[in-house]
């Protein structure tokens, strides 16, 4: 059909604008807050998924979903239209201007007492429904040299501009890194940053398959733009405003929930490799594993047991259920890597095979996602056919609750790892039970993996109330950092891989999924070289997952290994002493995250404004005070990095050296040393002491200030807990507020406690960047 048009005037009302559409559309238009306003294009029947798993205003969302055009939780600004204008003022910094036909908005804020225009509707035409094809079409226009950030874990740079992607959730083992698309997660949401850094979000609140073309293509008969096509009937977009790309990743997770903050040793690093499950002896591999890395002191939190567990003698995975043969002895497993210090987490899939003993039951009861006829819709997975369980049905859920505490947690795990959850579908008429209210299943893919999520998530709380969960999920919509963390999934071995993998998390990091990681040394393909396991260690020492994952079935010697290569093994250990001593900071970043949203890994240009901060590099921030410069070319030996302009330079940390800022630098990166930078003013809390059989639990940390040559003065928060528990909430943990200052002749800190104390380590205090001065220490502790 032809572009939507308004067959009425516009009005406001008590929700905001309204108008009638032709073709039976209807247009809502609600400021929701001084920063966020929703654009909705609803059909004459509503929407066929009436409900959304993504928008969380209150921290989650019931589980069976909430109102798509709910304003609960949200404080809606009053509306004022003035018809003759055709503009309508929300509150006082929001005003949306309509030209009728075609249908065009344009959204303009206050900013500075001057409207300044946020998005704007193509003007030739913007909304567009094709019934043959079940697609609704939105186009905004564009500037040629505007930016376009996010969606998720989308390969290639970073900047999406020219590009044609897709959200559709799917296994993509091998992934190219540069090139590939779809991948694992669903994440319909943009950050628009025109020249000068005013930028502005817009999340398509769908659970549908959608594909955003950010200028990939041209018309000539229309001005610049990037289009939407949604496959279903209508729209609800939220533009998230600004004004810096900074100001909305926080503002995002306000919208669909703020990160879980993760019990600290999940922050370490962690191991698995589907090899040592897979072993016909698995308890010895995997037991002798660990031993090995404490006699060799590989410092180690966790090890992550594949899917191996629950194999039968004709290889095929059947979850909730173990192999005996391979597991003689399941009590003394967990008690031998439990007297090593190592906390565990396991692989669970959310399709039963149609061979599974549970399968005729769970058939019977209605668990599965259904053929329009009723039954099982019976899918290709991993091993056969299978079909997906469907965890919009309560009493799916309470059985997968059930058999996660019975088979994984009771059984000795300390965690569920929900894999292979894309929920791969193609029959186009099946349904899913909605919570009592039937809905199609292929516009309901993405909710599966975030619910199968969350009923893991909520067993492991109920099992263990005093300590906070840990899990983990492949796929996933944005709102799945509610229940844990993720990753870039099955990655190939190259330096191809390992460059490229910088740009997906970032990428995930403002897209809504702070807590995010890469496979360390690649979990499909070739064996990965020593220098690549070195740099490939190096890199993942300083992002918030830190997991070595590989299956390489086809070659003789399969799993990547901390001592693979011998040579390497000391550049190995190295890299991994640097995360546990950065562990303090990480913790803080992800407590920071948890509180406010920020991500703890960004690009340059999240905190720096500097046209050189937006060019494509190897670099990434941690937090606000560290550069991190990784090697990600074969053979080099030192990085080539731009250093954005900070008062007092940048300190090299792992030598007495000082940068001033504004200009590129050339680092030292010998094999075993990743390139770190501390900007000046930074108070870091560097661990220097821990256990062997638990490196998470940092017994000593200097609290370490990195100060300017002239004067100056600097202030930061640092926090600290048990590591385990809930009482940060009642603060029942550390908050130090450490002030430092400096002189020609003197370097100050002052801390002091804010809160109880409970979880702070012995403390240290340290000064870089003395240059000749002492440092003097005033404590209130």
């Amino acid at each position: 059909m032809s572009f939507l048009t308004t067959t009425g005037p516009a009005l406001a009302t008590a929700s905001g604008l309204v108008a009638p559409l032709d073709a039976g559309f209807s247009l809502r238009v609600e400021a929701l807050s001084d920063w966020l306003l929703r654009i909705a294009v609803i059909p004459e029947n509503g929407f066929a998924v009436d409900r959304t798993w993504m928008i969380a205003p209150g921290g989650d969302v019931p589980w069976p979903g909430r109102n798509r055009l709910s304003v609960e939780g949200f404080a809606p600004l009053e509306a004022r239209h003035e018809a003759q204008s055709e503009t309508t003022y929300f509150g006082r910094d929001w005003r949306v201007v309509v030209q009728p036909a075609p249908l065009a908005l344009t959204v303009e804020r206050r900013v500075a007492e001057e409207w300044q225009r946020v998005v704007a509707d193509r003007p030739t035409g913007a909304y567009q429904w094709f019934a043959g094809r079940g697609v609704f079409r939105h186009v905004q226009t564009r500037s040629p040299d505007e930016s376009h950030y996010g969606l998720g874990d989308k390969t290639g740079p970073l900047d999406r501009t020219g590009r044609r992607l897709r959200c559709l959730q799917t296994d993509s083992l091998g992934y190219n890194a540069e090139t590939s698309d779809p991948l694992y997660k669903h994440v319909p949401f943009v950050i628009a940053e025109k020249p000068g850094g005013a930028a502005a979000g817009l999340l398509y609140d769908t659970l549908a398959e959608a594909t955003f073309d950010l200028g990939a293509e041209h018309s000539n008969y229309h001005p610049h733009y990037r289009h939407v096509d949604l496959q279903e009937k209508g729209m609800v977009v939220y533009v998230v405003a600004g004004p810096k790309v900074r100001d909305i990743v926080p503002r995002l997770m306000a919208l669909t929930g703020q990160p879980h903050f993760p019990p600290r040793w999940s922050m370490g690093f962690a191991f698995t490799t589907m090899h040592h499950a897979d072993a016909p002896d698995a308890q010895a591999v995997i037991t002798g594993f660990a031993e090995r890395c404490r006699a060799d002191a590989i410092p180690i939190s966790a090890i992550h047991c594949g899917s191996g567990y629950t194999t039968r003698a004709d290889g095929r995975r059947y979850v909730f259920t173990w192999n005996a043969q391979k597991f003689p002895d399941r009590d003394g497993f967990f008690a031998s890597l439990g007297a090593l210090g190592f906390r565990t987490a396991a692989n669970v899939k959310p399709v039963l095979l149609t061979e599974h003993p549970a399968y005729p039951r769970a058939a019977g009861e209605g668990w599965f996602v259904r053929r329009s006829d009723g039954q099982p819709a019976v899918e290709m997975f991993w091993g056969g056919d299978g079909s997906s369980l469907d965890f919009t049905n309560p009493a799916t859920v309470a059985w997968w609750k059930a058999g996660i505490t019975a088979q994984v947690l009771d059984a000795g795990f300390g965690a569920g790892w929900n894999d292979n959850n894309e929920c791969e579908l193609w029959d186009e008429t099946a349904t899913v039970d909605g919570f009592g209210h039937r809905l199609p299943a292929i516009d309901m893919r993405p909710v599966h993996a975030l619910l199968m999520t969350r009923a893991t998530f909520e067993a492991t709380r109920e099992h263990r109330p005093v300590e906070r969960p840990y899990t983990i999920s492949r796929a996933g919509p944005i709102g799945i950092a509610r229940y844990g963390e993720t990753w870039t999934g099955d990655n190939r071995t190259s330096w191809h891989t390992l460059k490229w993998n910088l740009r997906q998390g970032l990428s995930m990091s403002l897209s809504g999924m702070p807590f995010t990681g890469h496979d360390i040394g690649g979990f499909d393909g070739p064996r990965p070289g020593p220098e690549l396991l070195v740099r490939f260690v190096e890199m993942m020492s300083l992002h918030p997952r830190a997991v070595m994952n590989s299956w390489k079935p086809q070659l003789d010697d399969p799993a990547t290994l901390p001592w693979m290569h011998a040579e390497a093994t000391d550049a190995v250990r190295q890299a991994l002493r640097l995360r546990y001593r950065f562990l303090p900071y990480l913790y803080h970043l992800a407590h920071a995250a948890h509180r406010d949203g920020t991500p703890l890994i960004t690009p340059l240009f999240y905190h720096f404004d500097e046209l050189e901060c937006r060019a494509e590099a190897d670099s990434f921030m941690l937090g606000p005070d560290v550069l991190v410069a990784p090697v990600v070319e074969e053979g080099a030996r030192a990085v080539d990095v731009y250093l954005p302009r900070v008062e007092g330079g940048w300190h090299e940390l792992h030598r007495e050296t000082v940068h001033a800022g504004g200009r590129r630098v050339s680092i030292d990166a010998p094999l075993g040393r990743l390139p770190v930078l501390v900007r000046s003013g930074a108070i870091l809390p560097l661990a220097i002491d821990w256990p062997d059989h638990a490196p998470h639990d940092f017994a000593r940390v200097d609290l370490t200030l990195f100060a300017g040559s002239g004067e100056g003065a600097t202030e930061r928060a640092l926090f600290f807990d048990d590591g385990l528990g809930w009482g940060y909430r009642d603060r029942d943990a550390s908050l130090l507020s450490c002030r430092g200052t400096w002189d020609r002749d003197h370097v100050r800190v002052a801390v002091e406690e804010k809160w109880s104390g409970r979880g702070r380590p012995e403390l240290g205090f340290v000064g870089r960047g003395l240059d000749g001065r002492r440092l003097e220490v005033e404590t209130a502790l």
